[in-house]
Protein backbone atom coordinates (compact mmCIF):
# COMPACT_ATOMS: atom_id res chain seq x y z
CA UNK A 1 0.00 0.00 0.00
CA UNK A 2 1.46 3.32 -0.91
CA UNK A 3 1.72 6.32 1.74
CA UNK A 4 1.12 10.20 1.07
CA UNK A 5 4.52 12.30 1.10
CA UNK A 6 3.18 15.03 2.18
CA UNK A 7 0.51 13.92 5.09
CA UNK A 8 1.11 10.29 5.74
CA UNK A 9 -2.25 8.78 5.27
CA UNK A 10 -2.72 5.41 3.18
CA UNK A 11 -3.50 6.11 -0.75
CA UNK A 12 -6.51 3.70 -1.75
CA UNK A 13 -5.47 1.97 -4.67
CA UNK A 14 -6.05 3.43 -8.05
CA UNK A 15 -5.95 7.21 -6.88
CA UNK A 16 -3.12 9.38 -7.06
CA UNK A 17 -3.82 11.21 -4.06
CA UNK A 18 -4.77 10.19 -0.17
CA UNK A 19 -8.23 11.01 0.83
CA UNK A 20 -7.02 13.75 3.27
CA UNK A 21 -5.22 15.74 1.34
CA UNK A 22 -7.94 15.27 -1.59
CA UNK A 23 -10.19 16.95 1.08
CA UNK A 24 -8.35 19.34 2.38
CA UNK A 25 -6.00 20.22 -0.62
CA UNK A 26 -2.64 19.07 0.72
CA UNK A 27 -2.36 21.82 3.57
CA UNK A 28 -1.74 19.12 5.78
CA UNK A 29 1.82 19.61 8.01
CA UNK A 30 4.48 18.90 6.08
CA UNK A 31 7.13 18.14 9.25
CA UNK A 32 5.71 16.82 12.34
CA UNK A 33 7.21 18.17 15.85
CA UNK A 34 9.79 15.95 17.70
CA UNK A 35 8.96 14.19 20.70
CA UNK A 36 10.67 14.97 23.94
CA UNK A 37 13.13 13.07 25.10
CA UNK A 38 14.35 13.22 28.51
CA UNK A 39 18.66 14.12 28.73
CA UNK A 40 20.32 11.37 29.15
CA UNK A 41 22.91 13.15 31.94
CA UNK A 42 19.85 13.99 34.08
CA UNK A 43 19.67 12.84 37.58
CA UNK A 44 16.54 10.87 38.67
CA UNK A 45 14.26 12.54 41.43
CA UNK A 46 15.90 10.97 44.33
CA UNK A 47 13.41 12.88 47.00
CA UNK A 48 10.12 10.92 45.72
CA UNK A 49 12.10 7.58 46.16
CA UNK A 50 10.51 7.11 49.51
CA UNK A 51 7.24 7.50 49.02
CA UNK A 52 7.12 6.02 45.79
CA UNK A 53 8.15 2.64 47.46
CA UNK A 54 5.55 3.17 50.31
CA UNK A 55 3.04 3.78 47.67
CA UNK A 56 3.63 0.99 45.86
CA UNK A 57 3.53 -1.86 48.92
CA UNK A 58 1.71 -4.62 48.56
CA UNK A 59 -2.15 -4.50 49.06
CA UNK A 60 -2.43 -6.75 52.12
CA UNK A 61 0.83 -4.93 53.83
CA UNK A 62 -0.30 -3.70 57.52
CA UNK A 63 0.15 -0.12 57.67
CA UNK A 64 0.34 1.14 61.47
CA UNK A 65 -1.81 3.76 62.51
CA UNK A 66 -0.60 6.86 63.35
CA UNK A 67 0.65 7.52 66.89
CA UNK A 68 -2.68 9.96 67.79
CA UNK A 69 -4.58 7.01 66.44
CA UNK A 70 -3.36 4.56 68.88
CA UNK A 71 -3.37 6.61 71.60
CA UNK A 72 -7.08 7.42 71.12
CA UNK A 73 -7.54 3.34 70.78
CA UNK A 74 -5.61 2.72 74.49
CA UNK A 75 -8.06 6.12 76.10
CA UNK A 76 -10.73 4.10 74.32
CA UNK A 77 -10.23 0.85 75.83
CA UNK A 78 -9.27 1.86 79.17
CA UNK A 79 -12.67 3.98 79.25
CA UNK A 80 -14.40 0.66 77.90
CA UNK A 81 -13.18 -1.72 80.76
CA UNK A 82 -13.68 0.95 83.13
CA UNK A 83 -17.41 1.58 82.36
CA UNK A 84 -18.01 -2.31 82.28
CA UNK A 85 -16.22 -2.43 85.89
CA UNK A 86 -18.68 0.33 87.08
CA UNK A 87 -21.52 -1.75 85.28
CA UNK A 88 -20.68 -4.52 86.82
CA UNK A 89 -20.40 -2.91 90.10
CA UNK A 90 -23.75 -0.95 89.85
CA UNK A 91 -25.91 -4.05 88.79
CA UNK A 92 -23.77 -6.66 91.99
CA UNK A 93 -25.41 -3.61 94.46
CA UNK A 94 -28.98 -3.14 93.17
CA UNK A 95 -29.70 -6.58 92.62
CA UNK A 96 -28.31 -7.32 96.31
CA UNK A 97 -30.42 -4.33 97.53
CA UNK A 98 -33.54 -5.63 95.32
CA UNK A 99 -33.11 -9.43 96.89
CA UNK A 100 -32.62 -8.35 100.35
CA UNK A 101 -35.92 -6.39 100.32
CA UNK A 102 -34.67 -3.52 100.49
CA UNK A 103 -36.20 -1.84 97.07
CA UNK A 104 -38.73 -4.12 97.05
CA UNK A 105 -40.20 -1.91 93.60
CA UNK A 106 -37.32 -2.54 91.74
CA UNK A 107 -37.44 -6.42 91.80
CA UNK A 108 -38.90 -6.44 88.54
CA UNK A 109 -36.20 -4.55 87.16
CA UNK A 110 -33.00 -6.43 89.09
CA UNK A 111 -32.49 -9.12 91.56
CA UNK A 112 -30.96 -12.29 90.82
CA UNK A 113 -30.77 -12.13 87.34
CA UNK A 114 -28.90 -8.26 87.86
CA UNK A 115 -26.19 -10.00 90.58
CA UNK A 116 -24.99 -12.80 87.67
CA UNK A 117 -25.08 -10.15 84.65
CA UNK A 118 -23.23 -7.78 87.11
CA UNK A 119 -21.27 -10.46 87.81
CA UNK A 120 -20.26 -11.31 84.17
CA UNK A 121 -19.78 -7.83 83.26
CA UNK A 122 -17.03 -7.48 86.55
CA UNK A 123 -15.63 -10.60 85.07
CA UNK A 124 -15.69 -9.03 81.15
CA UNK A 125 -14.16 -6.05 82.47
CA UNK A 126 -11.11 -7.70 83.78
CA UNK A 127 -10.66 -9.69 80.62
CA UNK A 128 -10.91 -6.15 78.45
CA UNK A 129 -7.98 -4.55 80.40
CA UNK A 130 -5.92 -7.84 79.77
CA UNK A 131 -6.40 -7.18 75.92
CA UNK A 132 -9.40 -9.84 75.10
CA UNK A 133 -11.30 -8.89 72.06
CA UNK A 134 -13.60 -11.70 73.16
CA UNK A 135 -14.53 -10.34 76.72
CA UNK A 136 -15.30 -7.00 75.04
CA UNK A 137 -17.90 -9.04 72.35
CA UNK A 138 -19.43 -10.70 74.57
CA UNK A 139 -20.14 -7.80 77.38
CA UNK A 140 -21.36 -6.22 74.45
CA UNK A 141 -23.53 -8.86 73.59
CA UNK A 142 -25.17 -9.48 76.93
CA UNK A 143 -25.36 -5.39 77.05
CA UNK A 144 -27.64 -5.65 73.91
CA UNK A 145 -29.58 -8.39 74.65
CA UNK A 146 -30.64 -6.83 78.63
CA UNK A 147 -31.58 -3.86 76.43
CA UNK A 148 -33.67 -5.34 74.02
CA UNK A 149 -35.46 -7.36 77.11
CA UNK A 150 -35.96 -3.76 78.76
CA UNK A 151 -37.23 -2.39 75.44
CA UNK A 152 -39.67 -5.72 75.89
CA UNK A 153 -40.85 -4.90 79.24
CA UNK A 154 -42.07 -1.73 78.29
CA UNK A 155 -39.01 0.49 79.61
CA UNK A 156 -37.29 3.57 77.47
CA UNK A 157 -34.03 2.80 76.82
CA UNK A 158 -32.23 4.98 74.36
CA UNK A 159 -29.43 5.95 76.66
CA UNK A 160 -28.51 1.97 76.65
CA UNK A 161 -28.82 1.80 72.38
CA UNK A 162 -26.43 4.72 72.30
CA UNK A 163 -24.22 3.09 75.14
CA UNK A 164 -24.03 -0.10 72.76
CA UNK A 165 -23.02 1.73 70.21
CA UNK A 166 -20.38 3.47 72.01
CA UNK A 167 -19.29 -0.21 72.90
CA UNK A 168 -18.97 -1.26 69.36
CA UNK A 169 -16.76 1.59 68.44
CA UNK A 170 -14.79 0.69 71.62
CA UNK A 171 -14.23 -2.74 69.70
CA UNK A 172 -12.93 -1.22 66.56
CA UNK A 173 -10.50 0.45 68.47
CA UNK A 174 -9.16 -2.76 70.08
CA UNK A 175 -8.60 -4.36 67.13
CA UNK A 176 -6.52 -2.04 65.97
CA UNK A 177 -4.79 -1.97 69.40
CA UNK A 178 -4.38 -5.22 69.28
CA UNK A 179 -3.35 -5.27 65.62
CA UNK A 180 -0.52 -2.54 66.54
CA UNK A 181 0.71 -4.19 69.07
CA UNK A 182 1.28 -7.54 66.81
CA UNK A 183 2.82 -5.58 64.50
CA UNK A 184 5.44 -3.98 66.85
CA UNK A 185 5.94 -7.75 68.33
CA UNK A 186 6.66 -9.18 65.08
CA UNK A 187 8.69 -5.92 63.69
CA UNK A 188 11.05 -5.80 67.32
CA UNK A 189 12.75 -9.80 67.19
CA UNK A 190 13.71 -8.57 63.56
CA UNK A 191 15.18 -5.35 64.62
CA UNK A 192 16.94 -6.62 67.72
CA UNK A 193 18.59 -9.58 65.55
CA UNK A 194 19.82 -6.91 63.14
CA UNK A 195 21.37 -4.74 66.00
CA UNK A 196 23.42 -7.99 67.12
Amino acid sequence: MAVCKTCGCAIPIGSKTCDMCAVVGAVAPAQQPPVWQAPTNAAGPTELASSAASWAALPGAYRPPPPTDVQKAEKSVRGAWRYLGFLGALYIVLGTITVLGYAGDLLSLFGWPAIAIGAAFAVCAYFVRKGSLAALAIAIGIYALYTVALFLAGYFAIFRVIIVLLLLRDLGHMNTLREYRQHVQKASPADQSRAA
